[in-house]
Parts: structure tokens; C-alpha cells; sequence
């Protein structure tokens, strides 16, 4: 069994590579708490980190801490895990799951439902695997009735065809918000959950829509740079301002620790 860290409020997995965790993950099922927490797999970066410990989003955050999967996706958080001497092992990202999960579900023929931004997106991921379903949303905002329109039609495609995985792939918060709305349904219907994976861009990533960062600007830690310069106009305040952030948070989660100790 893998061992999991608890920081920022959330038990992150601390694992050497999805390897280790994966089996786990798809056996989703037979995990003991499956009765009693989410069936969600969710990655948080830094951002989100900052983001779910605002004050708007407090009730999100103590929602999406009781996920079966919280995976480590972001430096700033290994690095701050090794600072308080709760190390994780490594960086687990939900664009490296995708190809993964994807790839065995393929081997297993196992049903997968995709959520994705755009039409397109989802006609690439049928190409590459036929035992799926896709659903492009039309624009929503949280709370509203185009909302719930699209939190119902999602419910009655898993009612119809049944699958093993529903993989979100639209904005921090939209996706966790979505998944929710659909799990709560599901549970007051009585019917059996899929695992809902949180994983944004990870699609785009795998069809070759976006490019990731070059392997060795990963490693680095420095995929952020990478993003920044792809699109400053809308990275430049998760990263220059968000580090503001992020450096409140630790200051925070400092205090917190050594309190603790």
C-alpha cells in the first residue's frame, strides 16, 4: 500500500513513480474506503493549492480533501514537503496518469467517458480509442442552470453506457465543481460511481493539442517558465502573482507545523 502525506490539508500520495500507485488506482473499487470517500483522482499544482485555501473556496477544499487519489502535480509542493520533513517522494502528474490509465484501459477494453473542452478533442480521442463516449459542454458558470443542464446530461450518459472512468478535462474549479454535481446524483439515485479523474489539460497534452515543457525544463522544475512563455497573457498572474501567494501559504503552513511539533 502507498504511503501518503499529509500537507496543505490534503493526504498526498507519496510514491516513486505512478508505477507504484496505478493498480491501485484502476482497481479503484477495492479500496476500503471506497464507501466512504470520493472516487476522485485529483492533482493539485501550487495554484490550486493557494486557490482552495482562500476563503471562497474553503467548502470546495473540504469536499475535494476527502478524494480516494491526491496526487502531488507541482515542484513548489515537493520542494515545501522536504522543508518540513514530509517528503514526498516525487512529482505524480495527472499528465503523466492520462497516457497511462488510458493506455491500460485500451489493453482491458474498459468503458472511459471524457469530458473535453472542445468537439475536436474528443473526435481525437475516439480515433485513438473506440470503447469511449465524449461530451464537449457548451460554456458554463458554477451555480447555474446551464450548469445543472450539463451536470444532468452527464449523469444520463454514465447511466447509458456505463463507465469504468469519467475523465474531466475543463478548468480548475469548473471540473472538481462538475464532478461533484454528478457524484452527488449518482449517490442519490443509488447508482454504482465511476472514478471521476480531474485531470485538465491532460487530454491536449496526449493528442498533441498543447505541448508539455522539453523533459529537461520538467526535471528542472521549471515547466511553469515553459508555460509563461507559451502564453503570458494568461499565465503571467498564476505565476508572478501567484508566487506572492505561494509564499504566504508556506509562511502559514510553517507556523502550522512547528505549532504542531
Amino acid at each position: 500500500m502507498y504511503q501518503t502525506v499529509h500537507l496543505f490539508g490534503f493526504d498526498f500520495i507519496s510514491a516513486q513513480s505512478l508505477g507504484d500507485v496505478i493498480d491501485h488506482i484502476m482497481n479503484y473499487r477495492l479500496n476500503p474506503d471506497y464507501e466512504h470517500r470520493l472516487p476522485f483522482v485529483l492533482t493539485p499544482n501550487a495554484d490550486q493549492v493557494v486557490k482552495l485555501d482562500q476563503v471562497q473556496h474553503q467548502a470546495l477544499k473540504e469536499k475535494l480533501c476527502q478524494a480516494l487519489f491526491i496526487l502531488p502535480d507541482g515542484y513548489p509542493i515537493i520542494w515545501f514537503s522536504r522543508l518540513v520533513r514530509k517528503s514526498l517522494k516525487a512529482r505524480l502528474t495527472g499528465s503523466d496518469l492520462f497516457p497511462i490509465l488510458w493506455q491500460r484501459a485500451k489493453q482491458n477494453r474498459q468503458k472511459i467517458l471524457v469530458i473535453v473542452c472542445q468537439e475536436s478533442l474528443g473526435q481525437k480521442l475516439k480515433q485513438d480509442y473506440d470503447n469511449i463516449a465524449y461530451y464537449a459542454p457548451p460554456f458554463f458558470e458554477i451555480n447555474s442552470a446551464i450548469f445543472d443542464n450539463v451536470c444532468q446530461s452527464i449523469v444520463d450518459k454514465i447511466k447509458v453506457f456505463e463507465p469504468l472512468y469519467v475523465i474531466i478535462g475543463i478548468a480548475f474549479p469548473k471540473q472538481e465543481c462538475l464532478s461533484l454535481a454528478i457524484h452527488s446524483t449518482l449517490k442519490k439515485q443509488a447508482i454504482p460511481s465511476p472514478l471521476f479523474l480531474c485531470l485538465g489539460a491532460s487530454a491536449e497534452f496526449y493528442v498533441g493539442v498543447k505541448k508539455r515543457a522539453p523533459l529537461f525544463l520538467q526535471k528542472m522544475g521549471l515547466e511553469w517558465l515553459y508555460r509563461l512563455l507559451q502564453e503570458p497573457g494568461r499565465m503571467w498572474r498564476r505565476y508572478i502573482l501567484g508566487a506572492v501567494f505561494l509564499l504566504k501559504l508556506y509562511a502559514k503552513e510553517l507556523k502550522k507545523h512547528f505549532f504542531q511539533k
